[in-house]
């Protein structure tokens, strides 16, 4: 995903362009293992622009990334729909595209990430 948004015009470097690419996903060990391996790709990708819903230190991006992909069977999103704020992080950073990455099933179990998906299917693109 990320060769085809730099193909696309989009750059991981904030001092290059204003379009650039943001990672966030709500499980830090998930964050930790997209950081090594983008970083071990991408060595250019800087470390403020990938994080967790409550550490995402990046500031508004083009695109932001939301990865969902849980690392454990425990793993769940319950805290942000416990807390909408949570989720409003990873959109509200996105000034241009807005990815979610996840199992569609199980992220509409939720009151606000089904919300999200829903709302996603009625205004954007589900691939």
């Amino acid at each position: 995903m990320i060769e085809e948004l730099l193909a696309a015009g989009y750059c991981l470097n904030p001092t290059d362009s204003d379009n650039t690419i943001g990672v966030i996903s709500p499980y830090r060990r998930q964050v930790d293992a997209l950081t090594q391996r983008l970083r071990s790709r991408w060595t250019d990708f800087p470390q403020q622009s990938i994080g967790t819903v409550h550490t995402f230190q990046g500031g508004q991006k083009s695109v932001i990334i939301l990865s969902t992909r849980q690392c454990q069977s425990t793993d769940s999103l319950w805290f942000i729909n416990r807390r909408p704020n949570l989720l409003n992080v990873a959109v509200s950073r996105a000034r241009e595209l807005f990815i979610l990455v996840g199992n569609l099933g199980r992220i509409s179990e939720g009151g606000h990430t089904r919300e999200l998906v829903e709302y996603i299917n009625e205004f954007g693109e589900i691939r």
